[in-house]
Formats: structure tokens, sequence, C-alpha cells
């Protein structure tokens, strides 16, 4: 189902539209979905009416979803879960080609691409966020072939990769969000679509991409996020 989201969650004033982070922001007796521009800071509260679903899995491995109405800020469970998936609900997106080419820029988008939408009369884009916990093992219940997820191989915890449709995503651009330094550390995945870190963080940190692709004089775009907690 497509839904228009409030100008407050994707546009302000100083930035343009998407340049809000998401991610999950996870307590011992409930979750809730927070935007901000800079990690961990929150500026919004996901509501949700822009929720599309909250799976999330158990210390036993049971699978279950989180009940919510168009109100929810928290989205509450009995015991904290082991791992969650938030998706939100896709949008149509509409900007100046000014603003869709800075969009684009700012998430690292391919050059091409950028250069393409300035040229353009317009910028529609369909549009959704997907944020996980903890990246989800490859064939495991939270994991979904169709999105792109932050996933780890059976057998090796330790090493993130980026995977959509069965497929590794080799050379996607990869922001790490870390509050000890002042900007976005970008990276790309390799051919097998492992995610190099520039450092390896010593306090909580975000995992963001986007996949965006062409969708005849539009975009389909996917945001994606993953805490990653210190070693």
């Amino acid at each position: 189902m497509l839904k228009k989201l409030i100008v407050l969650l994707f546009v302000s004033a100083s930035a343009p539209a998407m340049a809000h982070l998401t991610w999950i922001d996870v307590g011992e007796q409930s979750l809730g979905l927070s935007t901000g521009h800079n990690f961990p800071a929150k500026e919004i509260t996901v509501k949700g009416e822009y929720v599309d679903s909250v799976r999330c899995v158990g210390g036993d491995g049971e699978v279950f979803g989180l009940p919510f109405n168009d109100n929810s800020i928290r989205y509450t469970y009995k015991e904290r879960p082991a791992n969650c998936l938030a998706i939100l609900k896709t949008s149509q997106i509409e900007l100046s080609p000014r603003q869709g080419a800075q969009h684009f820029d700012e998430n690292k988008v391919d050059k091409a691409l950028v250069n393409k939408v300035l040229k353009s009369d317009k910028f529609n884009e369909e549009y959704f966020k997907a944020a996980q916990i903890k990246p989800i093992e490859k064939d495991s219940d939270l994991y979904n072939p169709e999105l792109a997820q932050f996933i780890t191989l059976p057998g090796d915890a330790s090493t993130i990769y980026v995977y959509k449709n069965g497929k590794p995503l080799a050379q996607l651009p990869v922001g790490l969000e870390y509050p000890e330094t002042p900007v976005t550390l970008w990276s790309r995945t390799d051919a097998s679509g492992k995610v190099t870190l520039l450092l390896q963080p010593k306090s909580k940190a975000l995992l963001r991409a986007l996949i965006t692709e062409e969708k005849g004089s539009a975009y389909k775009s996917q945001f994606l996020s993953v805490i990653l907690e210190p070693r």
C-alpha cells in the first residue's frame, strides 16, 4: 500500500528529503523506531500509521510479529528479542530535480544517476525503509530474499554482507554512522557483498545503505539500517 508520509518525517528546511536516518531503538520490554540526522540523536519517533510490519525472533528461536496501531510509538514484547526487522510503508516521493540529486548524492548513489536526475524535469521515487537490530543470518526465519538486508552467512557471524534477491550486492556504498566521528564513513561492498568497515566502532554505531534502481522515468529505493554493537 502506497502512502505519503508527512513532510516532517522526510523534509526539513535545512536538509533534502531522505536525509533522515531510521533505526530500531530496542529496550527490555519494547522497541521504537527512531529517525534523525545524527545517530543516535532522535528527532522523530515513527508512529504506527507509517509502519508496515515489525517481526522479531526470540532467544528460543520463535518468530513473532509485534502488534501495533496507528498511534503506537513503542512496540511491546514479553522478553527482549534476539533480533527484529521493521519495515515502513512504501511512499511516493516527489521532489525537485535539485533535491532529488542531493538526496542521491548524499547516499552515494551512482554519479550517472545523480546527473540524470539533475537533467530531468521532475523527481519521483517509490521509497521505503527497513531496519534491523542485528545482521540476519541468510535463510533464517527473518531473512527475506526480496528485501535488501544486512546478513551473515551460516557459520560466520562476524562478517557482514548485503544481499537482495538471494544474491550479494557488489560495490554498494555503505555508510557507518559513528558518534565519535563528525562525518559518515563510506565504504563499498566487494564482489561477494562483504562490508568492510573503515574502523571498528568502540561504542554503538549504525550501518546504513540506499539501494536504488530505475523504474521507467522514476526510481525505486530502499533505505536499510542495522545497529552495530561494540565487540
